[in-house]
């Protein structure tokens, strides 16, 4: 690889790194500001109207994202407009959908959670849902092509809209509505909308007719994905929703601060799967099983390699943590976070293994996998709620990350021939390339 091409990777892998850090940094401001300015119950009603918006979120990600981006890799040049055009329609079709299912399910979801104010955030966001889809249809075309600097912009824009807005109403000790927020969100997707565009000004290149095969091809890829995307986030949001039901929306704040602190840990995560996704067809075509066992081994060992220093302190000082972010009423979350701290280091495994999956054009799998887990999370939950109380929603979801990862390990090992232990092996290698790294600057400096 040229030095030019290495700077430009590393310079995308840094801003893939940073828009997943926008994600959480400024959820975790969000949550930080809003405990100090409204209500445990109200934030709790917040918590579960995000949950809810993030799953649909998440729906686009595996229905639209994953097809497109897949298919792009490997497509040749004259089918790239074909394709992006198929996907828009489908992506078009699919905000439709959601949005009617918005304004008829809204009720229902208010009164299963016996939160009222739920149903106006749900009808608020319907509007924003359709706002997305030129948000999202310009973040998947720069994803596609390893250009993460607009994605990051547009989304520091975006999201930073509603932290900003929320700081503001902490600053003049006030207290916005949750409705006041839910607009908000709406003008900051608007406004990140225009900045996208900005930036992939020369990729919006579609025809006036849709080819329906490839839609055909994107459908049926996507329903997998789709159904995968659906299923993790049942699995990390099974804990919420049923803490919501089965005791109190103020409780579920109670949870949410371990979540918030653990989502921290999460970034190297979700940052190396973006890399990873678009480059793993790419390796099964040149190396075969060894590309794809290489790949994984070594994402998955960087990942654990720069989390480890962050949970370890994390999970040694929780108590001190809580008490000095989020005050003495949200203790009761510090055993909780050491709980979700040691199942963050099962997820890289879990979320790598789904991004080799999808990415080889294999989302059955992960799709079936992902189904039973999610059934398996939701027997846990309620099993442990009963018997534990809000910390045992954080005893169930543990163990049904066990299952998965036991499950998926399996699976690569007799796919891929991927050992486990490797994975862990390659942590220090990891850090050993580290240290000669800092050797030489010292060196050099000295």
């Amino acid at each position: 690889m040229s030095s030019s091409r290495y700077s430009r990777s590393f310079s995308q892998g840094v801003f893939s790194l940073l828009n997943r850090i926008v994600f959480v940094v400024f959820g975790f401001l969000n949550v930080f500001f809003l405990v100090r300015i409204m209500p445990k119950t109200e934030i709790g009603i917040w918590i579960l109207f995000t949950s809810v918006t993030a799953i649909l979120e998440m729906i686009r990600n595996g229905f639209i994202r994953n097809p497109l981006i897949s298919n792009l890799a490997s497509a040749e040049e004259g089918e790239k407009k074909n394709l992006i055009t198929a996907s828009l329609a489908l992506h078009c079709m699919l905000g439709g959908v959601i949005s009617i299912l918005l304004l008829i399910g809204s009720a229902s979801l208010a009164g299963f959670w016996n939160a009222p104010s739920l149903e106006k955030l749900f009808l608020v966001y319907a509007v924003n849902n359709i706002i997305f889809i030129p948000f999202l249809h310009f973040e998947y075309l720069q994803s596609a092509k390893l250009q993460f600097k607009g994605i990051f912009i547009s989304n520091f824009v975006r999201i930073g809209v509603l932290s900003f807005y929320i700081m503001a109403h902490f600053i003049m000790n006030s207290r916005p509505t949750l409705m006041e927020l839910a607009l908000v969100q709406v003008i900051a997707t608007v406004i990140g909308s225009v900045v996208g565009y900005q930036f992939v000004k020369n990729m919006v290149k579609i025809n006036r007719v849709v080819d329906k095969k490839i839609l055909k091809e994107l459908f049926h890829f996507g329903k997998f994905t789709f159904g995968t995307n659906i299923s993790s986030m049942f699995v990390k949001n099974t804990d919420s929703w049923m803490i919501g039901r089965m005791l109190s929306t103020a409780s579920v704040a109670v949870y949410n601060p371990a979540l918030r602190i653990a989502n921290i840990v999460e970034v190297p995560t979700l940052a190396i799967a973006s890399l990873v996704f678009p480059q793993v067809a790419q390796k099964m075509k040149e190396r075969g099983n060894e590309g794809v066992r290489d790949i994984y081994v070594k994402s998955v060992g960087l990942i654990l390699a720069l989390m480890a220093p962050m949970v370890i302190p994390l999970y040694i000082f929780s108590d001190f943590i809580i008490l000095t972010i989020f005050g003495k009423d949200y203790m009761e979350a510090a055993p909780i976070l050491r709980v979700t701290i040691f199942y963050s280091l099962i997820i890289p495994f879990n979320r790598q293994f789904g991004t080799v999956m999808d990415a080889l054009k294999k989302p059955k799998i992960n799709f079936y996998l992902l189904v039973m887990v999610a059934f398996l999370n939701i027997i846990f939950n309620y099993i442990f709620l009963k018997q534990f109380g809000v910390i045992g929603s954080a005893y169930g979801t543990l163990l049904s990350y066990c299952v998965v990862f036991v499950l998926n390990q399996i699976i690569l090992h007799r796919m891929f021939q991927i050992n486990t232990l490797k994975v862990l092996v390659n942590v220090f290698d990891w850090y050993k390339i580290g240290w000669g790294v800092v050797r030489k600057r010292i060196v050099k400096f000295a």
